[in-house]
């Protein structure tokens, strides 16, 4: 689908699914629709599943906006205390559209568990309490991170009940396609051959000056991360977080955080009057009155890192409280915080790949093949979820649909294949020669 018959589909003011693969133009598309919203006085929440996701189009986080928060799911209680607060109802009652981008990142129970919040505070039946939903994304993405197997968005019932018009852009528009967008589209489509393979295993072993470092692992993370901060001079600052421990280890931000001056860091939480979002990365540069000061890496602002409250409220109306720097050590990054990312150069390793999508993520980081300085791959790095392959397959047969015309009659066929069973894909486990 073209970026102008997608705009055309959105001002309907029907609920639509936005995707395409990268390069397509979702952003510039959202961005569009915005700019027309806002032209007409459309009362709309700009949101995103991430916050470096919401800083690109200007929004907030779903879950700062909707007053979720951290919880996956909401009981009766939960959202009755939620809606008790004026400003959440108020703005719950009043948006007449809402965008959510980086939808991926979003599990079945959150999306469930919204549109149960929006009926109760809109006092409506229909999925989402009637407001226009606008959900962008690619589920070729790493999916939500959580225990047992991925529970996508899609598979939400208010998902279904919400009925959405697809539009998946098909159209390329970076500037030079290279063997990186080539790769990229191979993957995608699980049709990689021999020599993409040898493509990617030639970028081994090259020499390069240091670049961030991407990992599938937490735990390789955070060694790389203190080797690192061993090798610069002097004595590390201290900071240990206040709270309670059960809590606190779900948190972004670690129990004891050690800084020193020249120190790589990235912020783990969302201040946007301050000027940093969960995942704005910087750089030591001083101490001032015990804290340390940060020069970002995007714009080359100054910030005095200071302690930072996460807060949670339990269904006994108790709140607990978590204190610490919002910050972490950022030498290295595990792929699922590197999602959304744009990077010059890094090293990746996939050779400890335990999930599907983690080889998509980590190349499509990147800006070029030149970019890429390869550690290791593993065959799960590069697979993909079967069930993400058929949804992708239905969606791009329905976007023509919408689109009208360009609907051939093995569209036809395998659309109606996806609806009767989701499961059934063209899809082959080994590498074709």
């Amino acid at each position: 689908m073209t970026q102008a018959r997608a705009l055309e589909l959105l001002k309907t003011g029907a609920n639509v699914f936005l995707s395409g693969p990268p390069g397509s133009g979702k952003s510039y598309v959202l961005e569009q629709f915005i700019k027309t919203l806002a032209r007409k006085g459309r009362k709309t929440a700009v949101c995103a599943s991430t916050g470096i996701a919401a800083s690109l189009i200007g929004g907030v986080t779903l879950h700062s906006w909707s007053g979720i928060g951290v919880r996956r799911q909401l009981n009766r209680f939960e959202r009755e205390k939620l809606l008790s607060n004026p400003d959440i109802n108020r703005r719950l009652n009043e948006v007449e559209t809402l965008i959510i981008d980086e939808i991926s990142m979003l599990s079945a129970e959150t999306v469930d568990g919204l549109s149960d919040l929006l009926m109760q505070a809109r006092e409506s039946l229909k999925p989402f309490g009637g407001m226009q939903i606008v959900v962008c994304g690619d589920f070729f993405q790493l999916p939500p991170v959580g225990n047992g197997l991925p529970n996508y968005a899609f598979s939400a019932k208010a998902w279904q009940a919400a009925n959405f018009k697809a539009c998946y852009l098909d159209e390329q528009h970076r500037v030079a396609a290279d063997e990186l967008s080539e790769v990229l589209l191979a993957l995608r489509e699980q049709r990689l051959t021999a020599r993409h393979v040898r493509l990617l295993l030639n970028r081994q072993g090259i020499k390069h000056y240091p670049v961030t470092r991407l990992l599938t692992h937490n735990h390789d993370a955070s060694v790389i991360n203190r080797q690192q901060l061993d090798l610069l001079p002097g004595k590390a600052k201290a900071y240990f977080m206040k709270g309670q421990e059960a809590w606190t280890k779900s948190l972004l931000a670690p129990p004891e955080l050690l800084l020193k001056v020249g120190a790589e860091v990235m912020f783990v939480a969302n201040d946007y009057r301050r000027g940093f979002v969960n995942g704005s990365q910087g750089k030591v540069v001083a101490f001032k009155h015990g804290l340390p000061l940060i020069q970002l890496k995007s714009s080359g602002k100054y910030i005095l890192a200071e302690a930072y409250c996460w807060r949670r409220e339990l269904v006994n109306g108790k709140i607990i409280e978590a204190i610490q720097l919002p910050l972490k050590l950022a030498w290295a990054l595990t792929i699922h915080k590197s999602q959304g990312m744009s990077l010059d150069a890094a090293e990746i390793d996939l050779s400890r790949s335990f999930t599907y999508g983690m080889g998509y993520v980590a190349l499509s980081r990147l800006k070029s093949f030149e970019g890429l300085y390869l550690l290791g791959l593993n065959s799960r790095s590069l697979q993909l979820d079967k069930n993400v392959l058929s949804f992708d397959q239905r969606i791009q047969a329905e976007s023509k649909i919408n689109e009208g015309g360009r609907f051939t009659s093995s569209d036809r066929l395998a659309l109606e294949q996806a609806k009767a069973d989701p499961r059934l894909i063209n899809f082959t486990e080994g590498l074709k020669s």
